[in-house]
């Protein structure tokens, strides 16, 4: 019994310390339909550029969404989670202090085809030297129908080909649709 013991403990020193996390937000919804909500806690590592989204009470374990949006570490970054009113977890992400490219984004995440998926992107943008320089997109992954908006406040219909991806497939270096951007 005492060699277990010490073996177990021998193993945990060896690991090394854990690494510490701040909980940024978090949200319960039920999206994968099973009558018991999951929890998305937005966990952010100190010191790195980006945040993790962690879900769990899934049925099938804890699943992380690595380096899924930039870092609420850095004043002027905020990262947040809530629940649509459909039911649907919206993670929101902007910068309002680095540079003059100013964001804002909003990931919407949705259970389809036994995976939790990005199901749409809004994205907004402006400069803060050029006033004629700003715009965005909302898009819908599932229906492939969004709106795009470049250099004026009117939001004009469009159709697009981005599909809805596996949300532990998306992170903050993803390239968002070129839609979003003037053109």
């Amino acid at each position: 019994m005492k060699t277990r013991i010490a073996a177990v403990l021998l193993a945990l020193a060896c690991a090394g310390p854990a690494v510490a996390q701040d909980v940024v937000d978090s949200a319960l919804s039920d999206l994968n339909g099973d009558g018991l909500r999951e929890r998305f806690t937005l966990l952010h590592y100190p010191g790195a550029d980006t945040a993790d989204l962690i879900i769990e009470d899934t049925g099938t374990g804890r699943i992380t969404a690595h380096d899924l949006v930039h870092s609420p570490d850095v004043p002027g970054r905020i990262a947040s989670v809530d629940v649509a009113p459909n039911g649907s977890i919206r993670v929101l992400s902007m910068n309002e202090s680095i540079g003059r490219n100013r964001w804002h984004q909003t990931l919407t995440i949705a259970y389809r085809n036994g995976d939790y998926r990005i199901a749409g992107l809004t994205f907004e943008y402006y400069d803060t030297l050029d006033m004629d320089a700003f715009g965005g997109c909302d898009l819908n992954f599932l229906n492939s129908k969004g709106f795009a908006w470049h250099g004026s406040r009117k939001k004009t219909a469009i159709t697009h080909d981005q599909q809805a991806v596996r949300m532990v497939d998306w992170t903050d270096s993803t390239e968002l649709p070129k839609v979003c951007f003037a053109p």
